[in-house]
């Protein structure tokens, strides 16, 4: 196509991305089709794969596992199950060698993500990794986003993509990058992350860090613009973009008339635009869709805890569509969507080697004590059952268990259809009842459900007294003393049912009674917004489950 002459670079790059983009995007979708309908034959072109990688690196030789070059069948009686922690001593020597350690391709970047003692984790970030596995599954994602809803693609301004980021990196492990896998900056080569929009002025380096100031450039630079759709990892963020339009609105509406972006010369002035925002911004409960009619398509996390951010999204983005996002984390893929089911989507069976363990099964105990573990395979699993998930990933981290727990939906073809459920362990035990969270969540659902309630957001926490007890936040449309008992009354009970040790631990008074505290809509959403800090705000998590009750203090005065 012809590109207009007299346009600034970025859209020269969008323009130019654009169709090469799309096509990339649709074939990496039609591959991982074509994967998920034969998941057998796609499971043991990744192990092979991961094992060639692997088999003449300096652990595998010490350790022996270099013969299975030769046998790819023993690799479960030869490799043990691993946790992240078992790996840091050879990441350790990782961090000097850059390659080489634990698979024979060169580490372009340390992945930065948080451990449940809030310690960096370094996740390498190999060039096998990336080319084969990482950067195809985004594209298949964005294949499914484009196949819905191609109009995302319509002109410059038509996506926001608040799920990557472009921002400087200060960390380095050994002249290494230690950042976020959210963060695609800079590009390591040609085949790196690239869609249309990546050298937009609101999405490159020169946006501010912070959560807050690069959410008012987005806003900002998107004002008056038929933006059909916004991408996101977490629901929270959305709930963010539209809080910080209200914080913001007498700012921004000066700045569109002015045509200013903090305070400088940005573009032209705008005065329809600034009228018409002014309008919306007097509805004290406006939405996105107020601000931009055109949205078509929202994406985020839409299972497990971010599943109760449902009711805000449906007052933010009143009618717009919405696709999930993967189910991901740092250390690997372990869903793509392939269509607008939303709480369940294929086993990523083109990412990784995985194997499965029935959740009931103390599987922590069991590594801990470097017992064998019996596993299963993508084809052992059945539908309606909880599993620990076991993967094996093309940058070295092999049989890694990080403690996720995945539901079997269905079987498709095959291929078993999975979601996130909740993170394997005991939310906590005062006195041997081994509350998980599985069971509180259940134990609010029933709660609120008997006082005609559904489950928004909510946190529970530990308190430690005379006897201990739990204590849980949860908004509500109408906060009261009164709702407060009924409810602690209605959730203590539907806990003693889930929970026989909590029924005995409370009968003989060695627990305290559950406490529920009622406060207003938004006021958790409020109070996780606030938690975010600068390098953390792409992939900052909701996390209802607490280890203490400090939150409560900071929600209820109390």
């Amino acid at each position: 196509m012809d590109i207009p002459v007299d346009i600034p670079h970025w859209q020269r790059h969008w323009h130019t991305r654009r169709a090469a983009f799309a096509d990339e995007c649709r074939q990496a979708r039609d591959s991982l089709l074509a994967d998920l309908k034969q998941p057998g034959l796609a499971q043991r072109r990744v192990l092979a794969d991961i094992i060639d990688m692997s088999a003449g690196s300096v652990h595998w030789r010490e350790r022996g596992y270099d013969v299975l070059a030769g046998d790819p069948g023993r690799f479960r009686s030869v490799l043990p199950v691993m946790r992240y922690d078992d790996f840091v001593p050879e990441l350790q020597r990782e961090t000097r060698t850059k390659g080489g350690t634990l698979t024979c391709s060169p580490v372009l970047r340390w992945l930065k993500t948080s451990g449940t003692t809030g310690v960096p984790k370094l996740v390498p970030y190999t060039l096998h990794w990336l080319l084969t596995y990482r950067i195809p599954a985004m594209k298949a994602m964005w294949g499914t986003y484009l196949e819905h809803h191609p109009e995302l693609l319509a002109h410059p301004y038509a996506t926001l993509d608040t799920q990557t980021v472009r921002e400087d990196v200060y960390d380095f492990v050994h002249g290494i990058g230690h950042q976020a896998v959210s963060n695609r900056h800079p590009q390591i080569n040609s085949r790196d992350w690239n869609p249309p929009w990546y050298e937009s002025p609101w999405f490159g380096p020169d946006v501010p860090s912070s959560h807050e100031g690069r959410m008012y450039h987005r806003i900002r630079h998107l004002l008056g613009k038929d933006l059909h759709y916004i991408s996101s990892i977490n629901p929270s963020t959305l709930i963010s973009l539209r809080d910080l339009l209200a914080e913001h609105g007498d700012r921004l509406v000066a700045e569109v008339r002015a045509g200013t972006l903090d305070g400088r010369p940005y573009t032209r002035p705008d005065e329809d635009t600034a009228r018409r925002l002014e309008e919306v911004l007097r509805t004290p409960d406006f939405s996105l869709t107020d601000v931009w009619p055109s949205l078509t398509l929202f994406t985020c996390w839409l299972s497990a805890s971010a599943g109760l951010y449902t009711a805000k999204l449906d007052a933010v983005l009143p009618g717009v569509a919405k696709l999930p996002f993967m189910s991901c984390g740092t250390e690997g893929v372990t869903t793509i969507p392939v269509d607008d089911s939303l709480h369940s989507q294929p086993l990523a069976v083109s990412q990784a080697f995985f194997e499965f363990v029935p959740a009931e099964i103390p599987l922590g105990e069991l590594v801990e004590r470097g017992e064998p573990v019996e596993t299963l395979l993508f084809d052992e699993v059945e539908p309606g059952h909880d599993y620990h998930l076991i993967m094996t990933q093309g940058n070295g981290l092999y049989r890694l268990w990080t403690g996720d727990i995945y539901h079997v939906d269905r079987i498709v073809d095959g291929t078993p259809w999975v979601h996130f459920v909740h993170r394997d362990g005991i939310f906590h035990s005062f006195t041997g009842e081994k509350i998980t969270e599985s069971q509180v969540t259940q134990a609010i659902e029933q709660g609120l459900a008997a006082h005609g309630l559904g489950t928004g957001l909510y946190m529970c926490g530990p308190r430690w007294a005379e006897p201990p007890n739990y204590v849980v936040v949860s908004e509500v449309p109408e906060p009261s003393e009164q709702l407060d008992r009924d409810l602690s009354g209605s959730v203590d009970a539907a806990l003693h049912q889930i929970n026989i040790e909590y029924a005995s631990k409370r009968d003989s008074g060695r627990l305290g009674a559950l406490e529920v505290v009622t406060v207003p809509r938004d006021a958790i959403a409020g109070y996780v917004e606030s938690r975010r800090q600068a390098g953390n705000a792409t992939q900052y998590k909701y996390k209802p489950f607490q280890r203490d009750v400090d939150f409560v203090t900071v929600l209820t005065g109390r």
